[in-house]
Formats: structure tokens, sequence, C-alpha cells
């Protein structure tokens, strides 16, 4: 698992699960030519933070003007980042007795029910299949777009109920049921999904029409005489 592109990022990520001994820490970042390896931090209480890998974190204890600075890494030196985060980050697949796993979504009127299962790529909507229920290409290919991040086309039967709303709503519950339903099947597509924001609810709404203008915030034409 990658932990972050800059060594803010890397930084940031190793703190979050060592205690009172980091917080101390306030990091001056380093630039230009200075190698990650070399000096990227300093601390008040007098420790500068030499490295921050994968398997362990390096303190230089001693003074400034040391050239041969004394690591106090023992206290780190068992400790996996990179495991520790890949296990708190996994999860377990949600894949009922039939095979088969079931997501939900919304978009706004709209509420979409999904069940997805390993087929020839065989989607039905409603009872009808989805070419009949979705006329409009657009709305085809944003019902199908979680498969083609995932790269599984034709490889999940999908059988979907859909209710309330317009084709663009529908559209978009479809799109979130199908891509949580993949995400239980198998949890490794989480982050394909979630980079491309497919996991998380548009709560947009349609604003109510205001007192005296023609919609939300359409006003009438003026003319000044």
């Amino acid at each position: 698992e990658n932990l972050g592109s800059s060594p803010k990022q890397r930084l940031r990520r190793a703190m979050r699960g060592f205690g009172g001994l980091l917080r101390r820490v306030r990091p001056t970042f380093a630039c230009g030519s200075m190698q990650p390896h070399k000096l990227i931090g300093t601390a008040r209480t007098g420790l500068r933070l030499m490295s921050v890998r994968s398997d362990k974190l390096q303190l230089d204890v001693t003074s400034d003007e040391s050239d041969e600075p004394a690591f106090f890494d023992d206290w780190a030196a068992d400790l996996d980042i990179g495991a520790t985060l890949k296990e708190k980050a996994k999860r377990e697949r949600k894949v009922h007795e039939d095979g088969g796993a079931i997501g939900r979504g919304k978009r706004k009127r709209a509420q979409a029910f999904v069940k997805i299962w390993e087929g020839n790529g065989e989607i039905t909507i409603n009872g009808k299949p989805m070419v009949e229920h979705f006329y409009d290409i657009a709305h085809r290919a944003e019902v199908l777009y979680p498969f083609e991040v995932t790269k599984t086309e034709g490889k999940f039967n999908v059988e979907g109920t859909v209710k309330g709303g317009g084709p663009t709503g529908q559209a978009g519950a479809l799109q979130l049921a199908i891509s949580k339903a993949i995400q239980n099947f198998e949890p490794d597509h989480r982050y394909a999904l979630k980079r491309r924001k497919m996991l998380s609810t548009d709560i947009r709404r349609v604003q109510p029409k205001k007192w005296g203008k023609t919609k939300a915030r359409r006003a009438w034409q003026w003319v000044k005489r």
C-alpha cells in the first residue's frame, strides 16, 4: 500500500498511531535537492526525525553538532506501518449463501437496490433489460461505469430495482448501488471506486423556487425602459 507520494504525507500517516512522542514533533519539511533519507524534520525537544519508512522510524537523539547521530529506534524496530495500515483498511467480503452481493444507492428522489453475482453480463432493471429501461446512451454508460473502472465488464449479472425520480436520478442511484455491491463482492476494488467518488451519495438536490423569481435563481428579464 502506498503511504503517500510526498514526505509530508508519509509523515502524517506515520504519526497517526504513535502516542505522545511524535506529537511533540514539529516538522519542517525539506525542499530542493535534499534526499528523503536525510534530515526532513525537527522537534522542540531536540529530536530530529531522520527518516519515515514503511518499516521503522529513526530519531536522532544527539546534538546538532554531532557528526555521527545515534538512532533511538528500538521501540519502532519491529513496527511495520504498512502492514498496520493494510490490516486497518482490509474489509471482509459480504456475499450471501447463493454467491451474490447486494448494494443500495440514492440519487435525487430515486432509490435503487441491486444484486450482483458472477455471470455473463446480463443486466435487468425492474424486470426489463437495461436497454429497454434507459433509452439514453449516457444513462446506460453511467450504469455500466463501475464495471469499467474495476475492469469487470461482462463478469457479473445484475438484477436491480429502482423507484422514484427520473432517468437521470435512477441512473445515478443504480451506479452507486452497483459500486457498493462490487465492493461487497470484492473489497480489493474499493480503492479504484473510492478514487472516483463512486461510493459516496450525491447529496445535491434541486433548490425550491423563490418568490418573485421564475426558478430558484433565475429572475424575470429586466427592462430599463
